[in-house]
Parts: C-alpha cells; sequence; structure tokens
C-alpha cells in the first residue's frame, strides 16, 4: 500500500508471484525427480501376430514406451518391483493396419535415473519371430526444466525492475493532482476502477500460467520424447491448437480488459475520473511494455485535457516524449492532444503547426485517415467558430455528428453547437443541446461552462464499477481450470492404477505357444451360448474382491540342502542352483507365482500347481540357458536338479483348506472369480477359448448338446453334468462370470 496517495493494491499479485516461484519450484523437483540421465534401449521386433507381448526387466521404476510408427500401439500394461530397484514390466503392442511380417516395427523404451548405466534385459516375447535390441544413452535431460526455470524468473522478474524511473514520476503526478481537494471524488472513483482491474488482471493471469504450464509440462512429459528420438510428429496439432486457443483466449481477454478499461473515458465520459484511473495504472499497474506505459499516460493527459486542465495535460503528455519511435497511431492522437492544449492556452502559432503536421502525416499515411480527420474537422469547427463563420459552423457540425454520433466526440463539439443555434436564432435546438449536454458528467470543461444555462442533471450509471461480463469470463476460464485439474488428476491416478498391476516371471518363446494341459477339443465345433447383456449395452464396471493370496510350502529333495538359493519375490518366489547363482547370479531352475487374474496362460512355459478361489499358483521354466557353462559338473548337477521338479510338484501345497489341485484341467482355473483381460486371451487358439467360455457354464453343471464338447467336460474330474441346456437359467452366472463370457465371444469374432 503507498501511504501517500492511498493506493492498496490487490493481494491476488501475491498470489501471482507465489505461483510463479512454486512452478519454478515444481520445474526444479521435475528436473531432480527425472533424473540426470535418460536411458534408453531401441528395439526392432518382427511380429508374427496382430497383437504381440514383450517382457523386459530393466533398473529403474519409470519405464516408457513409443513406436515409431503410426499403425502400432503399444503400452505398458504391467509392472512388478523386484529386488535391488529392478522392474519387471510387459509391454503390449498392436498393429493396426499393416499385415504381421510386412516388416519390421520400432520400439523406444524410456527410463529416468540417477544412475549412470541401466540395464536392460529382454526376458520374453510372445506374438513376435524375432528381437533386435541396441543400447544407447543421453547424458544431461535437466535442461528442458533449466528452460522452464530461467523463463518463469524472467517473466517474474521482468515486470519488477521495469520502468522504475517513469513509475516514480507517474506516482509523484498522481500526489500532486491528489493534494488539490477538488479532486478527491474523481480520484477515489479513480482508484476503484483501477483496483477492480487489477484484481481481475491478476486472477485471469494467474489461471493463464496455471493452464500454460500446465499444457507446458504435459508436452514435456507426453510429446518431446517422440518428436527428439523418434521423429514422431504424433500429437503435435493437437498442442499447436492447445497453444493457439490459450493464446487467442489470452489477447482476446487483454482486448476486451483493455476496452473495459476505457468505458470510464469513452461511455460513462468522467474525464477526471478517467485522468485518475490511468494514472495509477501507469503508476502501480502490471507492465514491462514501454508501449502500454505510454498509452496510459496519453489517456491520462487526454483525460485532465478534456477537464479543462490544458497545462498538466501538456506536461505530463510531453514527458520523456520521443514521437519517432513511437506507433504512427499515438504519434497522431498525441499531436492532436497538444494541440487542443495549445489552443486553449492562447498558443495559436504553435497549434496551427500541430495542425499542418497532422495533415501532413495522414497523407503520408493513408490508414490512419478515418481516424485522424475527427480531430481535423474538429479544428475546422473551431476555427470556424473563431472567425464567426456560424453558417460554416453549422454545416462541419451536422457533417461531425453524422460521423461522430457517440458522446465522446460530440460533447467537445456540443457547445460550440449550442452557441451556433443562438446566433441563428434557433432557440429551441441550442436549448435541446444544452440540455443534453448537462446530462453529463461535470468532470467535462464544456459540461461545466454549460451550467450557467442550467443545472447538470448527470446521475452515475448504476452499473458503473461494476464488471458482470467479466465476472462471467472468469467463472468460465475457472470452470476450465477446475476441469483441467480434475483431469489431470484422474491422468495421475490412471497412471498409478497401470504401475500398480502386478505380472509373473516371462521367459522367451515362440508366438504360437501350444497348452498341454487341455486335449481332444481340436475337432469340437463351436457351441451357440448366450448370455445376458446389459441394457446400456456397456460392460458393467465389475471388481474382483480385494484379498491376500494364501502362502503355499513346497517339500525340496533332501540332497537340496547344500544346492538350491530361493529368491522371494512379491506373490511368489524362485529356486536356483546355488553354484551358477553364486557365480554368475542366475542359476534359476523354476519359478513359482500366484496370479490374480488371467495372464499365467501367458507364460511360455507353465503348469498349474494349484488354485484357491480368484488365485491360481503356477509354476514356470526358463526356456534359455540359465546355469553356469564353463563347469561340465555344475551342468549335471543342474540337469539332474531340474528332472527333480516333477517329484517337488507333488509336495506343494496352499495354505487354505478350500484350495484345489486340479487346475491343469482348466483353461481358467480361477475364470469364476476373476476378470479376465484381453491381454490374457491373446495367445489362446479357437478350440482353447471355446474350452475357456463353456468351462464358466460346466462349473454349474450345464451339460452341451455337442457331443465331443460333452466328452470332453465328462472326463474332467470335478465336472457333474446334471443341467439340460434348455434348463439352464442363466442367472445362475454371476456378474464376473457373464463379463469373462462376452470378452471370449469378443475375441473368438476378432479371430472369425
Amino acid at each position: 500500500m503507498d501511504k501517500k496517495s492511498g493506493v492498496k493494491l490487490s493481494k491476488l499479485r501475491f498470489l501471482y508471484y507465489g505461483l510463479m516461484v512454486l512452478l519454478s519450484c515444481l520445474a526444479l523437483w521435475l528436473c531432480f525427480s527425472e533424473g540426470k540421465r535418460l536411458h534408453f534401449v531401441e528395439m526392432e521386433i518382427m511380429p508374427s501376430a496382430q497383437k504381440f507381448i514383450i517382457n523386459v526387466e530393466a533398473d529403474g521404476g519409470n519405464v516408457q514406451v513409443f513406436a515409431a510408427e503410426d499403425d502400432v500401439y503399444v503400452r505398458v500394461s504391467y509392472v512388478e518391483k523386484l529386488e535391488d530397484q529392478r522392474m519387471r514390466l510387459t509391454v503390449e503392442g498392436n498393429i493396426r493396419e499393416k499385415a504381421p511380417g510386412s516388416g519390421p516395427v520400432h520400439l523406444l523404451l524410456l527410463g529416468f535415473d540417477h544412475k549412470e548405466e541401466w540395464n536392460w534385459e529382454i526376458l520374453s516375447g510372445v506374438g513376435l519371430s524375432s528381437i533386435e535390441p541396441g543400447k544407447v544413452e543421453m547424458v544431461n535431460v535437466r535442461s528442458y526444466a533449466y528452460v522452464i526455470i530461467i523463463f518463469e524468473i524472467l517473466f517474474l522478474f521482468l515486470p519488477l525492475k521495469n520502468n522504475r524511473k517513469k513509475r516514480s514520476y507517474a506516482r509523484e503526478k498522481l500526489l500532486e493532482l491528489v493534494e488539490e481537494a477538488e479532486n478527491q471524488a474523481a480520484f477515489e472513483a479513480g482508484k476503484r476502477w483501477f483496483l477492480i482491474h487489477d484484481r481481475r488482471r491478476y486472477w485471469n493471469r494467474c489461471l493463464e500460467l496455471f493452464l500454460i504450464c500446465g499444457l507446458g509440462i504435459y508436452f514435456l512429459q507426453e510429446y518431446i520424447y517422440q518428436w527428439v528420438f523418434l521423429d514422431s510428429t504424433d500429437g503435435i496439432g493437437l498442442i499447436l491448437t492447445l497453444v493457439l486457443a490459450i493464446m487467442s483466449l489470452r489477447y482476446s481477454l487483454e482486448f476486451y480488459w483493455t476496452k473495459k478499461y476505457m468505458a470510464v473515458l469513452l461511455k460513462e465520459n468522467r474525464p477526471l475520473t478517467a485522468a485518475f484511473a490511468f494514472l495509477t495504472e501507469a503508476a502501480y499497474g502490471f507492465y514491462w511494455r514501454r508501449s502500454y506505459y505510454k498509452n496510459q499516460i496519453h489517456n491520462a493527459a487526454v483525460g485532465l485535457a478534456r477537464a479543462g486542465r490544458h497545462v498538466q495535460a501538456l506536461e505530463l503528455a510531453d514527458y520523456d516524449w520521443k514521437g519517432v519511435r513511437e506507433k504512427k497511431l499515438l504519434q497522431l492522437v498525441h499531436s492532436g492532444l497538444i494541440q487542443v492544449c495549445f489552443e486553449q492556452m492562447g498558443r495559436e502559432e504553435d497549434a496551427e503547426a500541430e495542425f499542418v503536421y497532422q495533415k501532413q502525416f495522414i497523407k503520408k499515411h493513408p490508414l490512419l485517415k478515418k481516424v485522424g480527420e475527427a480531430g481535423l474537422l474538429l479544428t475546422e469547427i473551431r476555427n470556424a467558430y473563431v472567425t464567426r463563420k456560424f453558417g460554416q459552423a453549422e454545416a462541419y457540425v451536422n457533417v461531425y455528428c453524422e460521423r461522430y454520433p457517440d458522446a465522446y466526440h460530440r460533447i467537445g463539439v456540443m457547445l460550440i453547437e449550442m452557441r451556433v443555434y443562438e446566433q441563428a436564432g434557433e432557440m429551441e435546438k441550442a436549448k435541446d443541446v444544452c440540455d443534453s449536454l448537462l446530462s453529463y458528467s461535470p468532470e467535462n470543461a464544456p459540461v461545466r461552462d454549460a451550467m450557467r444555462y442550467g443545472v447538470c442533471t448527470y446521475r452515475e450509471s448504476p452499473d458503473f464499477l461494476k464488471d458482470k461480463m467479466g465476472f462471467g469470463i472468469r467463472m468460465v476460464i475457472t470452470g476450465m481450470a477446475v476441469i483441467y485439474a480434475v483431469l489431470g488428476g484422474m491422468m495421475l491416478l490412471w497412471t498409478s492404477h497401470l504401475r500398480a498391476g502386478e505380472t509373473g516371471v516371462y521367459e522367451e518363446t515362440k508366438a504360437e505357444n501350444p497348452m498341454p494341459q487341455i486335449n481332444g477339443t481340436k475337432k469340437a465345433e463351436d457351441e451357440t451360448v448366450s448370455t445376458e447383456q446389459p441394457e446400456t449395452g456397456q460392460e458393467p464396471a465389475l471388481q474382483t474382491p480385494a484379498s491376500k493370496a494364501p502362502g503355499f510350502e513346497v517339500d525340496l529333495p533332501k540332497d537340496w540342502n547344500d544346492l538350491a538359493v530361493r529368491k522371494e519375490f512379491e506373490g511368489g518366489c524362485s529356486y536356483h542352483q546355488k553354484k551358477s547363482y553364486d557365480l554368475m547370479g542366475d542359476g534359476v531352475l523354476f519359478y513359482i507365482q500366484s496370479y490374480s487374474d488371467g495372464s499365467y496362460v501367458n507364460l511360455p512355459d507353465y503348469e498349474v500347481w494349484g488354485y484357491d478361489g480368484p488365485y491360481v499358483y503356477a509354476a514356470s521354466r526358463p526356456t534359455d540357458v540359465a546355469f553356469y557353462t564353463e563347469d561340465s559338473a555344475i551342468m549335471e548337477e543342474y540337469r539332474k536338479m531340474e528332472s527333480e521338479i516333477s517329484q517337488i510338484r507333488e509336495t506343494f501345497r496352499i495354505q487354505s483348506d478350500t484350495a484345489k489341485y486340479d487346475g491343469y484341467e482348466f483353461v481358467f482355473p480361477n475364470s469364476s472369480n476373476s476378470l479376465l483381460k484381453e491381454p490374457d486371451l491373446w495367445n489362446l487358439s479357437a478350440s482353447h477359448l471355446r474350452v475357456a467360455r463353456n468351462e464358466i457354464y460346466a462349473r454349474h453343471g450345464r451339460r452341451f448338446h455337442d457331443e465331443e464338447l460333452q466328452r470332453y467336460f465328462n472326463q474332467c474330474s470335478w465336472y457333474e453334468g446334471t443341467i439340460d441346456p434348455e434348463d439352464f437359467d442363466e442367472r445362475m452366472l454371476s456378474e464376473i462370470e457373464q463379463s469373462n463370457i462376452r470378452l471370449i465371444q469378443e475375441q473368438q469374432q476378432n479371430m472369425e
């Protein structure tokens, strides 16, 4: 607050500066949290199917994937954290247009970390005929954040340090005018007008800053990698559209508010109030352009001139004036202003020189003819009146009023018009003009002169100092910001949801992986089975009940006591040959892991050892050489231990009274308790899909018309067929079962 002038600045400016500092801190945080090194691995893969899966192990916890081809969609679908700050992730891909095998697909996996090096390991690929990885690293990705920080610092401090000398002059002139008692009412109104727009300006700038910086962070996070490393133009159109939309909104609002700020001079016709409002804006407003300051000083000088303060107006207008460097329009209106001041001060020669200058200036710049003609015509009216050419003055007045019917232009000529009518003896017209002139604010010099003929009837507009449209626009922008924040929060939650998923251990395999557990269904014909669809036609939002998988235990052979190492991970464990593990960190013999979904069917070599409700316990073996190959004794010991794994299976027990161990007779032992996902079905053949769908019905005792399908389920130890197909009630199926049936049906239709 300026104690001398009593101008209390809006506290929203501290919100704006605080937001600037906060965003700078956010940029610094992003700089250090994103890491000092960008680690990425390039892959060239040859798909053999429309959909493919790649399982990767990496050293960090934040990995993104991009495809160089426009017709290939990829995403990281499952993430599992391992020991030693490593992670295992599943990359799912879908080829939309080109046929599998027609050409390679280039993928890029990106990770951020403070580590100097990352170790990438490709564990497996499903739906691929080849994978060729290559490693590259790029140093110092902090420069992106530094650019944002430097920009914000400049944007923060430029308005604070600019035009300090000019601001001091504006404040001095403001205090000089405030000291006059007759100016107090106009000063208070002008100050309130400034404060209204000052609050509006900072609120809008905060919202604008929020939108632009949020867009910048999203742009950096989502698209910069594709443009820099993949030469991909995906998203450029969207980003440019959003940038142009925000910039257009910003300049449109700036134009609207500038026009609105002029309303006190143009619409309300309160020149002295306007002079204080513009002078306060020059002294305390938020700006860094010199031209903006000059515009406010000029407008303040115009207000003083229209209020009859011509000496003060001339002094203010000529302060630090360098006309040749100003915009052409400002040069023209500035010349018109000082011409009026010279005329009222009796400096006829100077006024005539300015009049000639304006005529030459308009001739040199024809585009300014429409603006300049008003001032030239007004000068002709004054000259005709002074020289007592009343007929000519009346003709000029009629032309002027016809061209410029608004009150702002007419006030300056109405007093002359009234006296011209008096000289012509048209007293009725003179009285009408006088009454009209007296309806305007006495802050205008012509109105004060007309008050000798009557009482001023001016009443302040009830909407003065109100801004309904501005309030509506701010509410719209605020709503946009809220929607933007909600969408950003939903995006963060969705990203966290994806990263929270779990997956098993995947090993390398071929595209088509047979399932030895299921036999005798290759010749079976599909049986038409319908399920109830929701009335909306949309998939219901179902969730598998949250619980914890029961533990499990196995008995190892006695001779394994000093030969095996057990490694625990979330949801399971792995067993390694100790000698190979000590020498090379591998020697894995087999894995056991619990799954609450159907992703275990994507394992290359697995067996279901048991299940309990939604949880399936699958064991898998490595497909590559895992033991130490430089020692024949170690190799022989590994092979012997590997041959004894089947014995261990017999000792496997789940720590639950409801557990079952006939999971090898199912495609999905848990399809009645867990929701399946589309990737769980990608690698199943048509016969396997058919069995997976109908085994859900078979669990409820349904019988089948198809003899081969009926014969298959009769061989299953768990099956008890007691309900004829026509007597089966679909309401016996749970929502989870109905959802899984629909998903399998969709996959069957896609394969046709």
